[in-house]
């Protein structure tokens, strides 16, 4: 906040207005840490570069200039106006105006909409703050122009709901319930996003079944997904506890979210993670197979209340490269080539010291190895 603070000092040192804006005022005026700081000024984007010596253009085109002060970034961005959204997600163009009235029209919620002052005073056209004691997320004046500009802001309003632990205001559930079909224009990377956070706020259930109710659902990739039974679903900060149980509740496979594009690393997290739902208990080999990751996401589809990542990180070996002996010694031990023995025999032993029945040691796994393996084969 003092950062943001000071890049307003400066823009008004030179002779322009300038407020924080957006979301930081909102979780300021509710209490909590505002983590995203938007600065909203007269200034024109020229003119914020010359008065910053650190700037980065994220979005000059559209008036923003990234301010970097004191080891963070702060966006700012000419006041401005929108017009003519052709594909339902981005304006025609924008026009970049001296008031901070016109600039507020624009935004999407009544509780995003209000500016503050450097001194902390805050200017509230909409009725944001009244929103926020009541806590309804309400449209800036007509939701049917602010869906219709960007379909994007319904699955907005059904992510602030559980985020916030909001209610959707009457008539801007109405609205979006009438414009639903206009989320199917939104690039599917920019639904994944969202739906990522949908899945890891605290109040997620609410946000789904605001998903469903709106009518959304039906116009989302995989949205009969959402319809399931969410009642029983533990929310977590990693969003892939939300795909997961999405999938297993269905009784599907990852295959089933494929249209959102998942990383690799996702999809394997989720694959491991299903599998690992499906066993009945989880020994020590299993601890040592799955990441970290991927049990925690198991076990709270399972309601497995334990710290596996403890469990896990108290195993002997963490991977293979941490044995005591490699294929090297059982070659020179043995006399043997290198062939598909090798591969079995060290398997055996990476088997046998994860479970704890064999010290990690690399003369008793010689002895071992002699003793009650190799001889048998």
């Amino acid at each position: 906040m003092k950062t943001a603070i000071e890049v307003i000092g400066k823009l008004k040192s030179a002779g322009f207005e300038a407020y924080l804006v957006g979301g930081a005022v909102r979780d300021f005026l509710i209490g909590k840490d505002p983590k995203d700081f938007d600065v909203a000024t007269s200034a024109d984007p020229i003119q914020v570069k010359e008065l910053f010596s650190r700037t980065v253009d994220t979005g000059i085109q559209h008036g923003t200039v990234l301010v970097l002060i004191n080891g963070t970034g702060v966006e700012v961005t000419t006041f401005r106006t929108e017009s003519g959204y052709s594909d339902n997600r981005r304006p025609d163009s924008v026009e970049f105006v001296k008031s901070l009235d016109e600039d507020l029209k624009r935004r999407d919620f009544t509780i995003n909409a209000m500016a503050m002052t450097e001194d902390l005073k805050v200017v509230d056209l909409f009725g944001g703050r009244k929103d926020l004691d009541e806590k309804i997320i309400r449209a800036v004046g007509e939701p049917d122009l602010r869906f219709q500009e960007d379909a994007l802001r319904m699955l907005r309003a059904v992510r602030f709901s559980g985020q916030l632990d909001f209610s959707i205001d009457d008539y801007t559930l109405a609205s979006i319930r009438n414009n639903a079909h206009l989320i199917r224009a939104i690039a599917v990377e920019r639904l994944k996003l969202e739906m990522d956070k949908i899945m890891s706020n605290e109040h997620a259930v609410r946000s789904i079944n605001y998903l469903v109710s709106s009518g959304l659902a039906e116009h989302m990739p995989a949205g009969d997904l959402f319809k399931a039974d969410w009642s029983g679903f533990v929310p977590s900060a990693d969003p892939l506890n939300g795909w997961l149980y999405a999938i297993w509740k269905n009784r599907e496979d990852v295959s089933a979210i494929s249209t959102y594009k998942l990383s690799n690393d996702e999809k394997i997290a989720l694959t491991k993670s299903l599998e690992a739902t499906l066993m009945d208990s989880w020994d020590e080999w299993i601890l040592y197979s799955f990441t970290a990751r991927q049990l925690n996401l198991a076990a709270r589809i399972k309601k497995a209340e334990e710290n596996w990542p403890l469990k896990k990180s108290e195993l002997p070996i963490k991977s293979k490269s941490d044995l005591a002996v490699n294929g090297k010694n059982l070659i020179e031990w043995t006399g043997n080539k290198a062939g598909p023995w090798l591969k079995e025999a060290l398997g055996e032993i990476e088997r046998q010291v994860v479970s704890g029945k064999l010290q990690n040691d690399k003369e008793k796994i010689k002895d071992w190895f002699f003793d009650e393996y190799y001889r048998n084969e």
